[in-house]
């Protein structure tokens, strides 16, 4: 979508203007009026854009216009009415950017004439404004009127013709009843011209993630028609097979290095969806330069990068969550449990652990030990918190927020310990299944409600979210919820089934929200029941490193297989030879009528891989929930 800036004065009417707005909410052009700028306050043209929610901005004196354009990155600078002579340092910058209306028939050369329809000589009208170009018309006895639209250059009055109207004069006509019927030409060449400039172009998106989480969304990016080209940071080397080009030796917390290859790349929509990143500021710094972003800023982020805020913030709005207790040092927290009864706790570092940071203890004694840990994660757990443990069925649910709006587009239920029957450490996660069974409809309200305290919570403290909002949920045995944690982003693995279940166009979505627009999103999603299992290093998630380097087999085996996918992680191609690289290699997503069906097509592809040493390892048990619920029923 192109960026438009529109100049207006009180010179015009405001039509133009007008005109555009209307073009815009149609989607007869494919842009995005970005600022208005009037040269005089008491325009009519600035009331024009407030009410439809467009920035403005005043620029009195010209030499301050290259300036406040910068700011705004514009593709495109159209000119409706304003009164300025628009200086060259600003016709340079933003060469072939900058469209005109001109009241006269401007010529493709400046030593040749256009004819008129009836093949009199048309009149140019350089020099001449609206009224003294229209009376020139009619007292030059020109048997047509017309104007000209095109790109300004230094040559006055002068530049690439985009387009020419003409309009027969009638022997009745005045100078108003005249340049009333001209207007409503140009109008209509004003917007036919940028929906030439603006229709066929396609948009320029960036991926910040480096697993099959990114992997998923750049693919679903690359389905839409309004998508030229998809980049990633950093990516993996799966991407690169599909077509995304990747930028690998990027860090997600680069921001200055990200904003460059923005700029560089001409990137039209940024998709945040890594936690670090989120939590480093991105979306600010991006936003800060005009740089539409999908995800939230670091102050909504919060809600996932600082857990003891995200508690305090749950009991401030009364979002059913576990009773918890903060700590910053390792004898308050074996204090606090002394005092209580024995029980099962989890101990939680507050900062971003990379899905391992929360530690499961079975009793008091074990929660003693699991306190002195958390000096395992650093920066992350300089503050932690203990939390009661809430026996019951985890899921995972995911909703589009705008600010105060949001709509549910899917639940899974994630699979988070290294083995089999729930066993072992905490991981990123090993598979997932969706759609849940566990998710009925009481289930379901009861997360609607949730969601619509947070995201209205979330802008009574000035912090609105805009973005994917991951609402990770505990159901207890009497069917009610809990929160368990809100991350900031689409989770990884369930963005892997989740995301190819969604029909609608990803570009259109991301855009919606970005426009505040949540209210006109219809969700619309096949019926398919789906799987995902990763593939990790032997060792994983404590010591995997003697699997760095090895190969890795099955890869081009398993993308040929039908209705299975499947997305990159720690994964790089030397040689042709495929690498491990990381803990979590790739992921294999099957889809199927139910769990069962899915369940079978999934493993059927995952058998086909092969880590050199045998050095592949997987829970066999991913959708087990369901499908016990299956045989139930």
């Amino acid at each position: 979508m192109k960026r438009i800036i529109v100049l207006i004065s009180n010179v015009g009417t405001g039509t133009n203007l007008q005109a555009i707005i209307d073009a815009q909410k149609s989607k007869n052009i494919n842009a995005k009026i970005v600022c208005v700028i009037s040269d005089t306050p008491d325009v009519y043209g600035l009331t024009r854009a407030k009410k439809n929610k467009i920035p403005t901005a005043l620029c009195r004196e010209k030499k301050d216009l290259l300036k406040i354009i910068k700011r705004y990155r514009p593709d495109l600078i159209c000119l409706a009415g304003w009164k300025q002579i628009i200086t060259n340092d600003l016709i340079n910058h933003f060469k072939n950017k900058i469209i005109n209306l001109h009241p006269g028939i401007i010529p493709d050369h400046l030593n040749t004439k256009v004819k008129n329809p009836d093949g009199t000589e048309a009149l140019w009208n350089r020099g001449l404004l609206a009224d003294k170009a229209i009376s020139n018309f009619l007292s030059k006895k020109a048997t047509y009127a017309g104007s000209s639209i095109h790109f300004l250059t230094e040559n006055f009055d002068f530049g690439p013709v985009l387009g020419r109207v003409f309009i027969k004069i009638r022997k009745t006509d005045t100078v108003e009843s005249l340049y009333n019927r001209l207007k409503n030409k140009e109008h209509e060449m004003y917007v036919k011209t940028l929906k030439n400039l603006t229709i066929n172009q396609k948009a320029n998106v960036l991926i910040v993630d480096g697993g099959g989480r990114g992997h998923a969304i750049a693919k679903k990016y690359l389905e839409s028609p309004k998508v030229s080209k998809v980049f990633a940071i950093p990516g993996n080397d799966l991407m690169s097979q599909d077509g995304i080009k990747i930028y690998s030796n990027v860090k997600t917390t680069d921001t200055t290095e990200i904003l460059k290859i923005c700029k560089k790349e001409k990137i039209d929509l940024v998709d945040i969806a890594q936690d670090d990143a989120v939590a480093g500021g991105l979306t600010n710094l991006l936003n800060n330069n005009r740089i539409n972003v999908f995800g939230p800023t670091k102050e909504a982020s919060q809600i996932e990068w600082d857990k003891a805020w995200a508690r305090n913030f749950m009991k401030q709005f009364n979002i059913p969550s576990p009773r918890f207790k903060i700590c910053q040092s390792q004898r308050e927290g074996q204090e606090f449990i002394k005092a209580q009864k024995n029980g099962s706790w989890y101990i939680k570092a507050s900062g971003l652990a990379s899905g391992k940071g929360a530690l499961y203890a079975e009793n008091n004694t074990q929660a003693t030990e699991k306190i002195r840990q958390m000096k395992n994660f650093g920066k992350a757990a300089q503050v932690y918190l203990i939390e009661e443990c809430v026996h019951g069925e985890e899921f995972s649910s995911f909703a589009l927020v705008d600010g105060p709006n949001f709509i549910i587009v899917g639940h899974a239920q994630d699979h988070k310990t290294v083995y089999n029957s729930n066993l072992g450490p905490n991981t990123g996660g090993m598979g997932c299944s969706s759609p849940p069974m566990l998710i009925n409809k009481s289930v379901e309200n009861q997360i609607k409600i949730i969601f619509n305290k947070t995201a209205k919570g979330l802008v009574k403290l000035k912090r609105p979210y805009r973005g994917i909002l991951y609402l990770g949920g505990m159901l207890d045995p009497k069917g009610k919820v809990k929160v368990i944690e809100f991350n900031a982003r689409w989770g990884d693995p369930e963005a892997q089934i989740i995301i190819p279940a969604i029909k609608n166009d990803f570009y259109e979505l991301a855009s919606r929200i970005i426009e505040g627009k949540i209210k006109k999103i219809r969700i619309k999603k096949n019926n398919f029941y789906r799987i995902v299992i990763a593939g990790t290093s032997k060792g994983y998630p404590k010591d995997f490193h003697q699997v760095i380097g090895k190969q890795i087999y099955g890869i081009d085996e398993i993308r040929k297989i039908k209705n299975v996918e499947i997305f990159g992680g720690g994964i790089k191609k030397s040689n042709d030879k495929y690498l491990a690289t990381g803990g979590r290699l790739f992921y294999v997503t099957a889809k199927g009528k139910n769990v069962a069906e899915a369940r079978k097509i999934a493993y059927n592809a995952l058998s086909l891989a092969y880590v050199e040493g045998n050095n592949l390892h997987y829970r066999t048990d991913i959708g087990y929930r369901d499908l016990e619920r299956m045989h139930l029923r």
